[in-house]
């Protein structure tokens, strides 16, 4: 059950706007990959699904939990170098992308729509069909002949040589975007060729060649030496970062993108800022997995008595035991 975890995951100072809005809205996510949870006057009453009071409006999420969202999106198949398998994208475009940022932009509609209605309503966030939703650029660009080659020679999918990342004298990683034409000129200026002695820049067959010549020319400085050439210029070359040197970027820095808790622990501000109620996060430890579910049931108006049955019973579980997600 997903909503006895939500307090482990939101910080505490976030939780409390959420609390003070539940006399309006209760949100129940079935994290099942079975059939369509169905709200039965007999499952309405019933403590397993942790939903009481349905007089509040009812904001249902489905999560379709299946084994690599992306494969059945087509996604997979399109990431990756050329000649070498499809490269898994962490877990980033299915579970996070597709998935949980789908569902909470789904979550403000309902509530947006709600202002006009007077209604709650179901949201079926598919995370298969959220996945395939954030690929639509992909599925536009087969049309405009921007992702119509095979994997890993298009435009964006390390096909271009002015759109991948090089290798430099010291081990280290630059990262190249320079697909405008004027960004385009200012990354031969640095790496010193003439343009009037190279292929056309969208001339797909001499890709392969052009890509061969920006390995070398990388390959003969630092990146502490190329960044120096590229400083101040449009060229759209910046260094490939480390978890731990991405705070210190002087972008970074400036913006305070990255923040560390009580324990020293390093991670990203929330995004986006709002400017007149910034989000406020708690600098406290992560909290272990059901380590609430006590408090966030009894929040939820159940007894102690009722909660040590479903302790009992199995069907939740607090930071005593190892919780199942």
């Amino acid at each position: 059950m997903l909503l006895l975890f939500f307090k482990a995951l939101i910080p505490v100072r976030w939780q409390r706007s959420i609390r003070s809005s539940k006399s309006q809205s209760r949100f129940f996510c079935n994290n099942s990959c079975s059939e369509f949870l169905q709200f039965s006057e007999k499952q309405k009453a019933s403590e397993q699904y942790l939903v009481s009071e349905l007089n509040w409006s009812l904001l249902c999420c489905r999560f379709s939990l299946k084994s690599l969202f992306n494969v059945h999106t087509g996604l997979l198949s399109q990431l990756g170098r050329s000649g070498e398998k499809p490269y898994a994208p962490l877990n980033l475009v299915a579970d996070f992308a597709g998935g949980g940022l789908t569902c909470a932009l789904g979550i403000i509609l309902a509530l947006l729509e709600r202002t006009k209605s007077g209604k709650g309503q179901i949201i079926d966030a598919s995370m298969v069909e959220g996945a395939a939703f954030t690929g639509s650029f992909l599925w536009k660009s087969r049309k405009l002949g921007l992702w119509s080659r095979p994997r890993g020679e298009n435009l964006l999918d390390s096909g271009a040589p002015f759109y991948d990342t090089y290798k430099t004298l010291d081990g280290k990683y630059l990262a190249v975007g320079a697909i405008e034409t004027e960004f385009y000129n200012q990354l031969l200026k640095g790496l010193e060729l003439d343009a009037g002695e190279l292929p056309p820049q969208m001339s797909f067959s001499d890709w392969p060649e052009l890509k061969q010549l920006f390995t070398e020319r990388f390959a003969s400085k630092t990146q502490a030496d190329w960044l120096m050439i590229f400083d101040g210029t449009d060229a759209c070359v910046t260094p490939v970062l480390s978890l731990d040197q991405v705070s210190s970027h002087p972008h970074n820095r400036e913006r305070g993108s990255f923040m560390k808790d009580s324990s020293g622990e390093e991670f990203p501000r929330p995004a986006p800022v709002l400017s007149r109620t910034p989000a406020e996060p708690c600098l406290a430890s992560d909290p272990a997995v059901g380590e609430h579910t006590v408090e966030v049931l009894l929040d939820y108006g159940y007894t102690s008595a009722e909660i040590d049955e479903m302790l009992a019973a199995g069907v939740v579980q607090c930071s005593a035991g190892k919780a199942k997600l």
